[in-house]
């Protein structure tokens, strides 16, 4: 069965069943054409410089440890206005 996207949340342990990618969910993309997908973050590698992230479809994902890491998720960006468009 595959996995969905409300399944995975920020800070689960997942691997790419095609590759074997394993990492850290850190940001969810949801796309109107049902396409969505996890950024993957890898642990920082032994000479201590970060690894690049992956996205990847969440049908390719399984879940490895459920909240492995806590991530406390806030809006960011500074105060909004209005998510109305702008007159034109």
């Amino acid at each position: 069965m595959a996995t969905k996207i409300e399944e995975i949340g920020f800070g689960d342990e997942v691997s790419d069943v095609v590759t074997g990618f394993v990492g850290i969910v850190t940001a969810k993309a949801l796309y109107a054409t049902g396409c969505n997908q996890v950024l993957v973050s890898p642990p920082v590698k032994k000479d201590g410089d970060f690894a690049t992230g992956q996205w990847f479809d969440v049908e390719r994902v399984k879940l490895e440890r459920a909240g492995k890491i806590s991530i406390a998720t806030s809006p960011s960006g500074g105060p909004r206005g209005s998510d109305t468009a702008p007159a034109r």
